[in-house]
C-alpha cells in the first residue's frame, strides 16, 4: 500500500508541473520537469524495488537486497536521450574515477576477512551504478536545466515533508506515521520525531539537512530569492521537528561553513573580517536558538544517557574491529555481520553499566554503528579510509577555487551545496549512521558529483552570471577601451 501511495504521490507531482507551465513547455522545461521528478523520488524510502535476497538476516547499512532504485529507470531515459538528442556525442568518462572504483569493488570483494560478500556485492552495485548515472547525467543536461528541476522537486519535497512533519507530531495525527512507510518509527515516546517519508526521524533530519543548505545557497545567489527564503525556512522547521539533535547541529555547522567560504570569501579563513563578521556573529545566533526556542532538544532529556552508552558501546565495537583487521578492514557493507560473528554482549558488561538500556544485544547487533568514519575504516581499513579523508580535506581546502573558477551562480548553488553535505557528514556522521542509507546517498552523492563538475563551472549564463566572471567581464571590457582610445591618436596622426 505504501509504495502505491508513492507512486499516487508522484503521479500528482508529475502532473502538477507540466500544469504550472502550462503552453510553455520547451525541451529545456521538460529536461527541467524530468530532474524535479527524479529528485522527489529520492526522498521515498520505500521507492525501491529488490530483485535479490543475499542470504543473511543482518543487514549493513546499505541493505542485504539488489534492488532497482529510481535512477536505474532515470539511467534508461537518459540513454535514449542521449541516443536521440545528442547522437551519442558527449564526453568521455573520467579514467582515474574508473580506476579509483574499480580498485576500492577489487580490494573490498576480494578481502579475505569479509564475512558477507554478498553484502558487499549490493553496495558496491549501488555506487558503481551511480555514477555511471551520474555520468550519463552530467552528459545530458545543462547547469541551469539541472539546477531549476533539483529547486522544483525540493520544493516538492519540503512542501510535503512539512505538511505530514504538522500532522505529526505537531496535530498528533499517528495514522500518517506509516503513511509512506508501513515499519516506520517515530522513536521513543520521550522524543517523539517526525519522519514524513524516510521511515526514521534521524534518516529526515539528515535529508532535511541536506536541502536546507541548497535553500540557503540559492537563496545567497539571488535565486528565486523570496521562494528560496520560505523553503529554507520550511526545512529549518523540518530538522526541528524530527528532533534529531545531530541534523540540527550539522545544519548550523553547514550554515556557519558557508557563510565564511562563501559569503566572506575574499577574506581568509581566520582573518579578523571572518571571525568578526561571520563566526563570530552567527555564532551568537546559533547559541541564542540553541539556548533558547531549541533548548527543548537538548534539556531534561530522559534518553540521554542511555542514547550515550549505546553509542559508546557501538564505538567500542568498532575499536574491537579495527584492532583485529586495521590494514584492509572487513569488508564494505560487512561490519555488522562481523559484529554478530565475532562479539557477544558479555564482553560489553566489562566495559560499561548496561543495566539502563532496554535490549541491548537487540540495539548492538541489529543496527550499524552509530558512526560513518567508524563504519568506514572498519570495512574499509586504513587502505581504503585514508584516500576519502583526504578527499574531504581537500574538498573543503578547494572549495573558494572552484568558486573563483565558476562563470555561473547556477554552479556556486550546487558548490555550497556539495559543501553543506561534506559539513553535515563532519558533524551528523559522527553520531549516526543515517548519511550512509542508499536514501539519503541519492542526494548527497549527487550534489557532491554535480559540484566536481568542471564543465559545469565553464557554462556561461549571462543572465546569472558569477560575481568573477562580472569581474573579469568589465575587465576585459575596460582593457579593450583603453586599447581603442590608444589607437585612436595613433590614426589621426596618420591622416593628412
Amino acid at each position: 500500500m505504501d509504495r502505491v501511495l508513492i507512486i499516487a504521490t508522484l503521479g500528482f507531482a508529475l502532473v502538477f508541473f507540466i500544469v504550472r507551465q502550462g503552453t510553455r513547455i520547451t525541451k529545456e522545461r521538460a529536461y527541467e520537469i524530468l530532474i524535479a521528478i527524479y529528485t522527489f523520488s529520492c526522498c521515498f524510502t520505500m521507492l525501491y524495488v529488490p530483485i535479490f535476497k543475499v542470504a543473511t538476516e543482518t543487514e549493513g547499512s546499505f541493505g542485504a537486497s539488489l534492488s532497482i532504485w529510481p535512477f536505474y529507470l532515470m539511467s534508461v531515459l537518459l540513454i535514449w536521450i542521449i541516443a536521440r538528442e545528442k547522437r551519442w556525442r558527449i564526453r568521455r568518462p573520467n579514467l582515474w574515477l574508473f580506476l579509483i572504483f574499480s580498485a576500492y569493488a577489487a580490494y573490498t570483494l576480494l578481502n579475505p576477512f569479509n564475512p558477507s560478500r554478498g553484502q558487499t556485492v549490493v553496495a558496491t552495485f549501488f555506487l558503481i551504478s551511480f555514477a555511471v548515472f551520474m555520468y550519463l547525467f552530467t552528459n545530458t543536461f545543462s547547469v541551469k536545466n539541472v539546477v531549476n528541476g533539483i529547486f522544483m522537486g525540493l520544493a516538492a519535497t519540503v512542501i510535503l515533508h512539512f505538511l505530514l512533519a504538522m500532522c505529526y507530531p505537531v496535530l498528533g495525527m499517528e495514522n500518517v506515521v506509516k503513511l509512506y512507510v508501513k515499519e516506520a518509527s517515530s522513536r521513543s515516546v520521550e522524543r517523539i520525531g517526525a519522519n514524513c517519508t524516510m521511515g526514521h526521524p534521524n534518516v529526515l533530519g539528515t535529508y532535511a539537512s541536506y536541502y536546507f543548505i541548497f535553500f540557503v545557497a540559492t537563496f545567497i545567489t539571488a535565486y528565486k530569492r523570496r521562494e528560496s527564503l520560505v523553503f529554507a525556512g520550511m526545512s529549518f522547521l523540518v530538522i526541528v521537528l524530527s528532533a534529531s539533535r545531530s541534523a540540527l547541529l550539522a545544519a548550523f555547522f553547514s550554515l556557519l561553513a558557508v557563510a565564511v567560504l562563501y559569503v566572506l570569501r575574499r577574506y581568509r579563513l581566520m582573518s579578523i573580517q571572518s571571525i568578526f563578521k561571520g563566526i563570530i556573529p552567527l555564532g551568537i545566533i546559533i547559541g541564542l536558538l540553541l539556548s533558547g526556542p531549541l533548548s527543548f532538544l537538548f534539556s531534561n532529556v530522559d534518553d540521554l544517557d542511555e542514547m550515550t552508552t549505546s553509542r559508546l558501546m557501538h564505538y567500542y565495537c568498532g575499536y574491537e574491529i579495527f584492532l583485529d583487521h586495521p590494514i584492509v578492514g572487513v569488508g564494505l557493507n560487512s561490519h555488522l555481520v562481523y559484529l554478530v560473528e565475532n562479539s557477544s554482549a558479555v564482553m560489553f558488561e566489562q566495559v560499561f553499566d548496561m543495566s539502563d538500556i532496554y535490549q541491548p544485544e537487540e540495539f548492538m547487533f541489529s543496527n550499524p554503528i552509530h558512526n560513518i568514519w567508524i563504519i568506514l575504516i572498519d570495512e574499509l581499513g586504513l587502505l581504503g579510509f585514508i584516500p576519502i579523508l583526504c578527499f574531504v580535506v581537500w574538498y573543503i581546502a578547494t572549495f573558494k577555487q572552484r568558486t573563483r573558477r565558476s562563470r555561473n551562480r547556477y554552479y556556486n548553488i550546487l558548490n555550497m551545496s556539495g559543501l553543506g553535505v561534506v559539513c553535515c557528514w563532519l558533524v551528523q556522521g559522527n553520531t549516526d549512521w543515517a548519511p550512509l542509507t542508499p536514501q539519503v546517498l541519492s542526494l548527497s552523492l549527487m550534489f557532491i558529483a554535480l559540484s566536481l563538475n568542471r564543465h559545469y563551472a565553464a557554462e556561461v549564463h549571462p543572465e546569472f552570471e558569477s560575481v568573477e566572471a562580472a569581474r573579469q567581464r568589465l575587465l576585459e571590457m575596460s582593457i579593450e577601451e583603453e586599447q581603442e582610445q590608444q589607437e585612436q591618436p595613433s590614426l589621426s596622426a596618420i591622416t593628412p
